[in-house]
């Protein structure tokens, strides 16, 4: 893997799950690391988890829903480090599933603000910091149901369609330009947010429906985050220097 000494990488949704275990990754390889959330307390213990790792890190709080947010963010970032190479936006909603027509106005919303708009207000701020420092990446984590249709997990779905067609539009448009984009589409993952999705589950319930997904994926498991970050990771480096617009399907084979 190519190495990111010198580099500066900035991870929405960086305080959990695969934005954590990206920036786990990013560290280690040499990267100067900025997580971003909105819950402060994980984001404080990720960053000293960083630091111990011996990582140049730092914490910011954002909502990406709001956009004068994300721009003090990102302002934040460039005046803390001096520049932005990597960016990595995977924060997401804790939408529970639910039935299209039974699914509240208020709910939908919030999905559609911090799964695609929230990805659209990070992109325009990373974008712009890039634009002044002569490129960089952007890896966006949509998602496998964002590629096909999903029951009880309409606007979910929507949103992450949306994502890829943000992800693809935006390419094109920026590539000339040295900013490199593209998107990762993770399958089934273990991670705190699918943990959070099961809790109203019993014990039983939630080792049942493991077991059921676990089967139908052709690999006989869920991703772990880390999986998932190795690709982030490869789609941030040089290794993929050609490889533009693209929405990397990492699913153990469920959508072979």
């Amino acid at each position: 893997m190519q190495s990111f000494v010198g580099k500066v990488a900035l991870i929405c949704g960086g305080n959990t799950g695969i934005g954590f275990a990206t920036a786990k990754e990013l560290v280690k390889l040499g990267a100067s690391v900025a997580i971003a959330a909105r819950n402060g307390q994980q984001g404080l213990a990720a960053e000293c988890e960083l630091k111990a790792l011996g990582g140049n890190a730092v914490f910011f709080y954002v909502d990406v829903s709001h956009p004068a947010a994300v721009e003090a963010m990102v302002s934040g970032v460039v005046a803390h480090f001096g520049r932005l190479d990597c960016a990595v936006n995977s924060a997401a909603s804790d939408a529970q599933p639910s039935a299209a027509h039974e699914m509240p106005h208020d709910e939908a919303a919030g999905i559609v603000s911090t799964d695609f708009l929230g990805v659209f207000h990070c992109m325009q701020q990373e974008i712009a910091a890039m634009l002044k420092s002569g490129g960089g990446t952007i890896v966006n984590v949509a998602s496998i149901n964002g590629l096909s249709g999903t029951p009880t997990a309409a606007v979910y779905s929507a949103a992450k369609h949306a994502v890829i067609g943000l992800t693809r539009s935006a390419a094109k448009e920026y590539i000339a330009h040295g900013i490199r984009i593209n998107a990762v589409c993770p399958g089934a993952t273990d991670t705190p947010r699918r943990e959070r999705r099961m809790a109203k589950l019993s014990p039983e319930e939630r080792l049942e429906q493991i077991e059921a997904l676990s089967q139908a994926i052709p690999i006989g498991r869920l991703a772990k985050a880390e999986e998932i970050a190795n690709a982030i990771v490869w789609l941030s480096s040089a290794s993929s220097s050609y490889v533009v617009g693209h929405s990397l399907v990492v699913d153990g084979g469920l959508l072979a």
